[in-house]
């Protein structure tokens, strides 16, 4: 395949600046309180309707922002799986693993504070109508065969008790991870002075995994 010529490459450089600006804006401000021109204007473009022309209404913005961090997660989850299934059964370590790593682990814009669960937040408090339509099964296979694999090891538990714990067990994981995200906002989570102790971030697995075993 031929590769993609200068005109691309900076189309494709345009659109990566105006998600990263979009999703920093809509994280840190909220969903309804940013325009689009806003965006545009913020991520340097002397055109202030780019982002239409680049993505087409604010709401077809939102949902590839969604899908982008969605993906993201959802591939490395499915990774975290494979290896486990590839040895044997899942064991509830792998599956807290799996639930909690591809957040840790998260960089859409490199060099950049993350911001996607922090956006997340807003768009499931704002517009939890779009959120619903745009994560869909196809976006969340791993999440899926996460808690089919939780399901199976807490077989003598009540099926209504284990969706209980796994809504809980993913809440708490998503304020986690959007108060992570802004208190490391300012300075690389490795070295904050809360965020950056490595039994914070055990922590966040042992949390997890007492939520699904109710310990």
């Amino acid at each position: 395949m031929a590769a993609s010529g200068p005109r691309e490459q900076r189309s494709a450089a345009t659109r990566a600046e105006l998600k990263r600006v979009a999703r920093r804006m809509f994280a840190t401000r909220g969903i309804s309180a940013v325009g689009l021109r806003e965006v545009a204007v913020e991520a340097g473009q002397r055109n202030t309707a780019a982002v239409h022309y680049h993505f087409g209404t604010k709401d077809d913005l939102l949902r590839e922002l969604l899908v982008d961090g969605a993906r993201a997660i959802d591939v490395h989850r499915q990774a975290i799986i494979d290896r486990a299934e590839a040895s044997g059964t899942p064991s509830m370590d792998e599956l807290v693993c799996a639930f909690v790593q591809p957040s840790l682990d998260l960089e859409s814009a490199p060099g950049h504070p993350e911001t996607y669960h922090r956006f997340l937040s807003n768009i499931m408090g704002e517009r939890r109508e779009l959120f619903e339509s745009t994560i869909v099964d196809s976006h969340a296979t791993g999440y899926q065969r996460a808690t089919a694999h939780v399901r199976r090891l807490l077989d003598d538990v009540a099926p209504a008790e284990i969706d209980r714990r796994i809504v809980f067990a993913t809440l708490s994981l998503q304020a986690i991870f959007t108060a992570r995200e802004t208190a490391c906002d300012a300075m690389p989570a490795g070295t904050h002075p809360f965020w950056g102790r490595r039994d914070v971030t055990r922590g966040i697995f042992a949390t997890t995994e007492a939520i699904l075993l109710q310990r």
